[in-house]
Formats: C-alpha cells, structure tokens, sequence
C-alpha cells in the first residue's frame, strides 16, 4: 500500500478511535468515510453506512441521503413522504480493496449487488445479510413512492490503494454496467456516474475531509463598510451570479456542506414555493438579466478573508441568508448567464454576538420558528461552553454550527456532538423517549419544548452526550452487532435504567442532577463495566424482541415498556401473561394438599395429585426456578403416601413453598402493572 495511503488510513483509525488495527474491515471503514463524509451531506453515519461482511452483495458501503441528508432508516423515508414533501435522492455505493489490483471481474460483481438492490422483491437476488437488507427495503420504499422524487442520483465507487490505468476491459465493464443502471429506468443518464478510483483519489479525499469552508473569487465592484467594534471587515458587493456560485459551489458543482447551518430556514423545494417558483421563472426569461433587482441579496459572514493576485479567499463561513436563492441558482445553472448579478454582503468577525444579531436582523421578516434559530440562542452557547471546560470526563466537543472545530486536531469526529444529535440522545435517556430519538429529525423538533431548557443543568446534555460517545464506538469497533444497531437509542435508555434503577430523576435544575448524571458517567468510562452493560442490554432485546429485522419495531412504545420491564423485573410480557396465568389456577391444584397439610387426609391419593402439580408447574419456567430444580424430586424422597404424619408434613412444606413463591410472583406481576397500563395507553 502506498505510503501516504497507509499514513492516513492510521491517522483515520486513530481519528475515530477505531481498534484492531489495519485490518481488510477497517479499511473499508476508511474508504466509506473518504467517499461519503466528504459529500454535502449532513448527520453522516459511518457506523450505518459500512455493510460489508458475509453475505453483503459484494458491497461495503451503502448510504442514501434525501435532500442532501443522511438517512440512517426507513423511518425516516416514511415520514418524509407523509409530509408530502419533495425529494431529491442520491445513493452512494461502495466497494473498498486493499489489493491495488483492478480485476474486471470484482467490479463486475459489485456492480452486480448493487443491481440487485433495485430488483423487485420476488427476482432471484444474491445473498443480503441484515444490514443490506435493511438498505433493500429503504431504497424500495422510495422506488414504491417515486412520485415523491424530483431528482435521482446513484453513484458507485470501487477503489483500491493501486494506480489505475484506464483499459478496454475495464472500459468495457464500466459501459455493461452503466446501461444496466440506465436500463432499470430509475435514473436519467446524466445522474449515473460509476467512479473506478485509485491512491490520488484516496489522498485527495481524505485531505478534504480535513478542510474548512473555503472560497476563493473575485470581489470588482465592492464598497467597504466602515470601521465597527469586532468587525475586521465588511462589504457591500455586486457580484455577477456565475462569480457568487464560485463561492457556493464545489468542484463536483455542490453546494458546499454546512455553509447553510447558521440560515435559519431550510430549502423550501420550488413546486410548493411561490417565491421559489417566481425567481425560477426570472431566471429562465428573457429578463434574467433584472436578476439582481429583483432579489433580496445574499449575507455572508466569514472568520477570514484573505486577499493574493487579485481574488479574495474566505474560510470558515456561512450563508446566514440567502439560503432559497442559492439552492434555486444550483438547480437552474443551465439557464445562468452572463449578465445576471446579484448583492452580496461580506461580513468577517470573530464575534459569535455579532454573527448571531446578523442571523436574527436578517431573517426577522417572517416568522421564524424557534427551532430554527437553535445554534444561536444563549442555552447552546453555555452547552459549547460547559463542555469546552468540563474536563473531569472524556473530553466531548458542542458544535453549535457545523464544521467549527474543522482544523482542530483534538476535537475527533466522533467526539463532536451537535444539537441534533443531542436532542437524540438526551429524549432517549432523559425523557425516555428513543422511539421518537430513531426518527426523522422534524419529529424530535415538534417534541423540542422539552429539551434545551434555559435551567437545565447542562451536565444532563454532557451526560447523554458522553453515553451516545461510547455506544456508537462500541458499534464501531465491532464490540456489539450491527444488528443491534436500530436499538440504540434503546440500548442508551436501558444502560441508564440499569444503572439509575428506580431512583427518582431530580429536578433538571438541580445540584442533586449533578450527583444523578456522574452516578452514570463514572459506569460507563469503566471500560470492563461498560462492556458488562452492553451484554445486559443485548440480552435483554435478544429476549423482548422477537424480530429485529422488522422495520416499525423502533417506533413501537409497547416496546420500549417491555424492555424497562425486563430490565427492572427480568420478565418479558410473554412471561407475565404465563406468570398470571398460573397464578389465576394454582389455587385449584392446592386445594389437595391444604386439605392434607390439616390431618394427612387418606382420601386424597398424594402422588396423583403431585404429578398434576408438578405438571402445571413446569410449564412455567419462573415458578419452577423459584422451587428449584429438586423441589418435586425431594419430596417424593420424603413421602410415605401410607403415613398421615409423612403426608401432613409434606403437604404443609408443598404449602408454605407454593405461598412463598406466589407471594414474590404476585409482587412482580403488581410491578410490571405500570409497563403494561402504558402499553394499553400507546
């Protein structure tokens, strides 16, 4: 392997924490990251994403993204198309070799796999272990609802650390292969691209997965703004709009991830838009060239800007408004020209105050969801700010605003948490609530007004924060299967029940929280006792869950009951409805032996009576654990059926044992009344 390439797969494994060292495995971790982390795309997960294993179609790396966000399950597919909203789809597809050798036969059956993954479901298909069939009912769910779809895109990557050189044969493969894709009659020709990449691709893109947002342009026609406190500089600038889309823009012709982060309001699509709709009729008339009267203008505010050979180069920055001109420009470039122009304002501070009065003056015309102004309001600041200062604990990051701890070589990926990926993990432990934490985000937003609280003892989100951290690395390293992996919000919520048991959650704004959540924290960075918690957790779904491939079982309230109760009584609702069961007609089959605990009863024939007993007893595996394994062995040792005394004594023992046992059964069963009245209430 190349050496470089080998440098930055190290780094990478050292960057995410990932164990076991360079192995084939972690090395396809490597290239889905390089390939899909560096698309603007965001929430990636690269734990989702990586499928390969036994029977994985040939595949190692699957990842569908909808309206330029990663989408972990069907879920989330299922809700956007209840919202009725438009949907841009991109699939990405990866096969990663550490062989630097291009066999037309490997790239023959990859493309093959992902063939597969569009085929109906009564075609003959190859093998699909869990997690590629999971991806199979995804991208079935969206080919069922195509309606809903605006644009598609699939893109496959097969590399390897070698050096390609292009031939017939692989020309060959790769033109079978694109009109198989085009042929299926899913995609347009123009949105199939088939990548055959080598070492420079590698390099290239893990350097990118490295570097802020940077621009470089040409600024003509500008009037600077004059001297404001903590303002280094400021323009108002006409721009010719093909100029402004070298700001925006990619090299691929993307809109660079994250620079919408600080905007407040998403890309509203065109067909249900009326303004949208408005500037793509602009744009495509014969008056396109009013463009820029007839816009409101773009703000940009930046960290830097730098100035060499005549054109501006500006880092770190974001489009705080502007955010529906600029998806209409990037969808409509065909019909740019080149006499359109549009007003930029440039705005360079390192004050985060003055960037977020920016954000609210410039959108303060509509009415603006409080949601959508998150990354700014004063909570999340003191979050960034207790977590950039809580040190007694594994060393987290709060990034408020996508892509602020670009360049920060301590601040790892996996230890950057952002406020969506917070309120995931903080509904699921603190509200207990992982059924809506495993959905689609605007789910957790409509359920948002109980997270983020301007009281709330901040080490709460640091605590849920810090659970999800090891839980995911756990996945990451292999140490519990990726069929687990849909749970585990649930797994968070379990871990913390274990550990907190029935103790009473104190007031969020409490001192007495801070002693509640280090309670939890001190368990989990104990690696040994961590690993003990996760296979509590995984016996208990292996027990509650009787089908982890379905694909509505995360949305389920019954479900996370019935993992609360397992974990608090160690019954599933099987074994409850079995417990009450037996207690409703163990009285009858005692009714012998009461009579016979009084004077040894001859009338009653013993060992018939017993082996009825023992009969309905084992049935049940609870009862007959509680009586022990000998109970019924040893008192047939001990009877003489003849004997009133013998009779007597061991009727009374079978009395007093079965009240025992029944007493601690009725106790349990009076427990789980309140996981079974919730399952009721859903």
């Amino acid at each position: 392997m190349d050496i470089i390439v080998d440098n930055y797969f190290g780094k990478f494994l050292k960057d995410q924490q990932i164990q076991a060292g360079k192995t084939d495995a972690n090395f396809e971790k490597f290239i889905n990251y390089i390939c899909l982390a560096t698309k603007n795309i965001t929430n990636f997960n690269l734990v989702s994403a990586c499928v390969g294993s036994g029977n994985d179609a040939g595949i190692d790396g699957i990842a569908i993204a909808i309206n330029n966000r990663y989408i972990i399950d069907i879920n989330e597919i299922t809700e956007l198309i209840e919202r009725g909203m438009e949907l841009n789809v991109e699939f990405f597809f990866v096969q990663a070799k550490t062989s630097e050798a291009f066999e037309c036969k490997e790239i023959s059956t990859f493309a093959d796999g992902v063939l597969d993954l569009f085929r109906q479901e009564n075609e003959a298909k190859k093998l699909m272990n869990d997690k590629v069939k999971a991806k199979y009912c995804m991208i079935r769910k969206l080919i069922d609802n195509y309606e809903f779809i605006k644009d598609i895109k699939c893109t496959l990557f097969y590399i390897t650390p070698g050096k390609y050189v292009e031939d017939d044969n692989i020309n060959s493969t790769k033109q079978r292969i694109f009109e198989s894709l085009r042929n299926l009659e899913i995609f347009k020709e123009e949105n199939i691209f088939i990548e055959i990449r080598d070492k420079s691709f590698i390099r290239k893109q893990y350097e990118s997965t490295k570097v802020q947002n940077c621009a470089t342009f040409e600024l003509g026609q500008k009037i600077e703004i004059p001297y404001m406190k903590d303002v280094d500089e400021a323009y108002f600038a006409i721009m010719p709009v093909k100029e402004y889309l070298k700001i925006i823009l990619d090299e691929a012709g993307r809109i660079r991830s994250g620079i919408f982060e600080l905007n407040v309001r998403d890309f509203a699509g065109i067909e249900d838009n009326r303004v949208n709709q408005d500037i793509v009729t602009t744009i495509k008339s014969s008056d396109k060239s009013y463009f820029g009267l007839l816009n409101n203008g773009i703000t940009i505010v930046g960290k830097t800007l730098s100035k060499m050979q005549g054109k501006y180069t500006i880092k770190n920055f974001y489009v705080v408004n502007g955010c529906q001109t600029t998806n209409v420009l990037s969808e409509n470039l065909s019909d740019i020209s080149e006499d359109m122009w549009i007003s930029v304002k440039f705005v360079i501070t390192q004050n985060d105050e003055i960037i977020k009065s920016i954000v609210k003056a410039t959108n303060n015309q509509t009415e603006v969801e409080e949601i959508q102004l998150l990354s700014m309001n004063e909570y999340q600041q003191e979050l960034e700010s207790f977590f950039a200062t809580y040190t007694s604990y594994t060393k987290l990051y709060y990034e408020r605003r996508e892509g602020q701890f670009r360049g920060v070589p301590e601040a790892l990926p996996v230890k950057i948490i952002n406020p969506e990926l917070q309120m995931r993990c903080f509904a699921s432990i603190f509200l207990q609530k992982p059924h809506i934490a495993s959905r689609f985000a605007g789910k957790l937003q409509d359920d948002n007004k109980q997270i983020f609280l301007a009281n709330d003892n901040p080490i709460m989100y640091y605590t849920a924060a810090l659970l999800n951290y090891h839980v995911e690395l756990a996945f990451l390293n292999g140490e519990i299967e990726q069929s687990y992996y849909k749970f585990r919000y649930h797994i968070q919520l379990l871990i913390s029940r274990i550990i907190w048991k029935d103790e009473k959650q104190p007031q969020r704004n409490s001192k007495k929280m801070t002693d509640y959540c280090e309670k939890l924290i001190v368990e989990i960075e104990n690696e040994e006792k961590f690993s003990v918690l996760l296979e509590q957790t995984k016996q208990c779904i292996d027990k509650v869950v009787s089908n982890k491939n379905d694909t509505e079982i995360t949305k389920s309230i019954s479900i996370i009951n019935n993992l609360l109760m397992y974990i608090h009584i160690g019954w599933t609702e099987k074994e409850l409805k079995a417990v009450n069961y037996f207690l409703s007609i163990i009285e009858d089959y005692l009714i012998p032996f009461k009579n016979m605990s009084i004077d040894g009863d001859l009338r009653y024939n013993f060992n018939k009576n017993l082996t009825y007993l023992e009969r309905i007893t084992s049935d049940n595996c609870l009862v007959f654990k509680l009586l022990g394994e000998n109970f019924f062995n040893d008192i047939r040792v001990k009877i003489h059926e003849d004997d009133r005394n013998s009779r007597k004594i061991c009727s009374s023992e079978i009395r007093n044992k079965y009240n025992n046992v029944c007493s601690q059964l009725k106790k349990k069963a009076e427990e789980a009344k309140r996981y079974i009245s919730k399952n009721k209430e859903e």
